[in-house]
């Protein structure tokens, strides 16, 4: 890690990002067409000036508010944005909220920095939850033994129940790769295939052993890695968006309408 922004403030910066059934806000910025005909910021500029703190800047664009540019910059493999002032004597690390919902415009644009390719997933290991015919999938990587997984299970059925267009695959794996009980329980659950036995391991049941040799965990654990996911639960939506954390099934449906 670089000077300045170091690891620990880093991982509380993108831990802060919120959730909202919004849009990036480069489509707030309302008005800021006469500014940047004065104020002009590069792409090469930026990365002269912020150079020493991240490894790279891959865009600039005007930000949310008149005299603000949104720099989107690449650290630890991650794409997320930084702002300059116009005067380009000041940047901003934190976080843009709108008051008139709450929408975290900083976390939003975050996530469509960072959208995945869905089609690359491996998912035929993946436990199915809802209708077989929805239209609208999203995968989960999750933990049967972290607390906010187990609330999100509750919810993804809850979804489930109220809009027959949506589904949910379950991908388990433990956070904690050398959690041997849990990855059993990981195991037995993908051997089964069965959304009986991954409710059961969500209630804290006792499972059977796995019926099967299968590296899915292992695959979800390197796919965890290759997405540098740091936390469980973690949705994938069919856009690519990631969400981390546990949510209520109406602000799910939210995300997909």
């Amino acid at each position: 890690m670089k000077p300045f922004l170091s690891a620990c403030a880093l991982a509380a910066y993108l831990a802060l990002f919120l959730s909202a059934p919004a849009e990036a806000f480069r489509k707030e910025a309302g008005g800021t067409g006469d500014c940047t005909e004065c104020h002009k910021l590069s792409k090469e500029e930026a990365g002269k000036m912020l150079g020493k703190i991240v490894d790279n800047v891959v865009a600039v664009a005007p930000g949310p508010f008149q005299g603000v540019w949104e720099v989107d910059v690449v650290q630890n493999g991650k794409t997320f944005p930084l702002y300059i002032d116009y005067s380009l004597k000041y940047f901003f690390n934190g976080q843009f909220i709108r008051l008139s919902d709450m929408a975290n415009l900083t976390g939003l644009r975050y996530q469509d920095l960072n959208r995945v390719d869905v089609a690359s997933i491996p998912v035929q290991d993946a436990i199915r939850v809802g209708n077989k015919a929805a239209k609208k999938t999203v995968i989960v990587l999750t933990d049967p033994t972290c607390p906010y997984c187990v609330k999100l299970h509750g919810e993804i059925k809850k979804a489930t129940a109220k809009d027959q267009d949506v589904a949910f695959l379950v991908m388990p794996y433990p956070r904690n790769p050398n959690d041997t009980a849990t990855y059993r329980k990981c195991q037995a659950v993908v051997c089964s295939k069965s959304e009986k036995l991954l409710d059961d391991a969500y209630a804290g049941k006792a499972l059977p052993e796995a019926a099967c040799k299968t590296s899915a965990v292992d695959e979800t654990i390197r796919l965890a890695e290759r997405l540098k996911i740091e936390g469980t639960p973690t949705m994938i939506l069919p856009d690519g968006r990631m969400i981390g954390g546990y949510m209520e099934a109406e602000a799910l449906l939210a995300l997909l309408r």
